[in-house]
């Protein structure tokens, strides 16, 4: 996963749950923690449920789920 790639799932996130979604994360681990560093922590656990779409040069289209680019590390 690129850095652009891990700030803009953080950041969709992150107003995910400022919108009032539920957090993923069990309650204990979330005192004193703001929007951006439960979003921060769920993609560290990797428990979010998200894909990411990539063009290649040549118009394809590659989809990934977090789980697969967490297996590739």
């Amino acid at each position: 996963m690129t850095k652009y790639e891990r700030t803009r799932i953080i950041g969709a996130r992150a107003l995910q749950l400022s919108l009032g979604a539920p957090p993923l994360l069990p309650k204990e681990k979330l005192k004193g923690m703001n929007e951006l560093q439960i979003a921060e922590a769920e993609l560290d656990n990797g428990v979010l449920p998200m894909l990411i779409y990539r063009k290649k040069p040549n118009g394809e289209t590659q989809v990934l789920s977090l789980s697969e680019l967490n297996k590739a590390k």
